[in-house]
């Protein structure tokens, strides 16, 4: 393959900007610029070692730092220079467009992974977790992220793939010898039961690792004046939105994000519901039962001292999502008896009611290295319909039938690495990543 080569840092002012080349002709194209005591020939460059010396190339004559890898022992399984530079804009685009008229070609988003992926350097979740850590906006999402790149999840795979590889054996042993295998093929069937319920387990914690990943979506919806607005004022801890004593003020959803305890909240402010003529607000109200709908968790926020209104209330529990009673202005009224009671004006309250948005989003007990990726979910339910399916059929269906189901569940899960995935779900997987990856 060509040798490629991509800025791997930000673009902006900072302390270093790193340029990286990856492919055979890295270091033959890095030394045609870089001059330090010591080097003459690739031979005498060390693998592994951090060099100083100069770039110097056209106008450039930059001090900077160099190291090589040497393959396979490097990030893409290829040999690798990289630059450490001063992290300006202007000089780190200059030294990447010398190293391309020298030869090297502009790496696509992602090539340097997807190089490591086809070298058999990461797993195609691996790759995935990559990405996955460099968007990272939580402590949540970190970890999950580590869970992937780790490999921690693929071994949770390939344990799979190993037990329904081990019950396919059986089986197929089975047609030779169906008398003598019985005892064997009924453990194997058993064995296959117990896959299942880990699929479906794994499965299960899709909606926890979504939310941990995406963030989980809160709209805050109520009548008007209630303290909608204030609310987000103080769950953010700075003024976002608008707050005035007229009714209608809010006219649009306002969205704001925050972190909790590790774990991202998208925060919806929404307009005030209430009967009106103005044709705006009621354009905000119908954008506000929206948000609702689309919501994780709804805050339901009215005064303290008021009894819920059904009607409205009604309303809002039929778009099946998890609603929070919120008790504003506890600092004017007092506790209500029922719902999280808090005073927008004093912050009182306002910890439990983060703490109650995370624990009916996500439960009390979180299950370690959850299910985070729409594609390996979608993996996931093909390999359980088929092994159900197996299942189902063994004793009524013929033998082989059985055994096709077996294997279709088999090569599902080696999807998720990138065992049989399509080229279109490879160049869909790293399309995600940034440039220089």
């Amino acid at each position: 393959m060509e040798t490629i080569a991509a800025i791997s840092t930000p673009l902006g002012a900072g302390a270093i900007g790193i340029v990286r080349l990856s492919g055979e002709q890295s270091l033959r194209i890095a030394l045609r610029f870089f001059h330090c005591s010591g080097v003459e020939r690739e031979e005498d460059v060390t693998p592994n070692v951090l060099r100083l010396g100069s770039f110097v190339g056209g106008n450039i004559r930059e001090k900077c730092m160099m190291v090589y890898f040497r393959a396979p022992k490097s990030y893409t399984g290829e040999d690798i220079v990289e630059f450490q530079l001063h992290g300006g804009a202007y000089l780190v685009e200059r030294v990447l467009e010398a190293l391309i008229g020298a030869g090297a070609k502009m790496a696509a988003p992602g090539e340097f992974t997807r190089r490591a992926f086809l070298n058999g350097k990461v797993t195609l979740d691996e790759a995935e977790g990559v990405a996955q850590l460099i968007n990272a906006e939580s402590e949540a999402e970190l970890r999950e992220a580590y869970s992937l790149m780790s490999g921690r999840f693929h071994a949770r795979i390939d344990e799979l793939i190993s037990e329904l590889t081990k019950v396919l054996s059986t089986l197929e042993a089975s047609l030779d010898y169906p008398e003598e295998m019985e005892e064997e093929t009924d453990d194997a069937i058993r064995r296959a039961e117990v896959v299942r319920e880990k699929m479906q387990a794994l499965l299960s914690s899709f909606r926890t690792g979504k939310l941990i990943k995406n963030g989980i979506t809160v709209a805050i919806v109520g009548k008007t004046n209630v303290g909608k607005s204030s609310l987000l004022n103080s769950v953010l801890g700075y003024s976002r939105a608008i707050v005035t004593d007229v009714h209608g003020t809010t006219r649009d959803v306002i969205e704001q994000s925050m972190v909790h305890k590790g774990v991202k909240i998208n925060f919806q402010d929404t307009a005030g519901l209430r009967t009106t003529r103005d044709l705006v607000e009621n354009i905000g109200i119908e954008r506000s039962l929206q948000a609702a709908r689309g919501a994780d968790i709804v805050l339901y926020v009215m005064e303290s001292n008021r009894d819920l209104d059904e009607t409205e209330y009604s309303e809002i529990r039929g778009f099946s999502k998890r609603i929070i009673l919120v008790n504003n202005k506890i600092d004017v009224y007092g506790n209500a008896s029922s719902g999280v009671n808090v005073s927008a004006k004093t912050g009182e309250g306002v910890e439990v009611l983060l703490d109650e948005i995370v624990r009916a989003a996500l439960g009390e007990k979180r299950a370690a290295d959850s299910l985070t990726e729409e594609r390996h979910a979608d993996c996931l339910r093909r390999a359980l319909k088929s092994l159900e399916e197996a299942l189902s059929s063994c004793g009524s269906a013929a033998s082989e039938c059985v055994l096709v189901d077996f294997r279709e569940s088999i090569n599902a899960l080696y999807e998720i690495g990138g065992g049989n995935a399509t080229e279109s779900i490879i160049n869909d997987v790293f399309s995600r990543f940034c440039v220089g990856k």
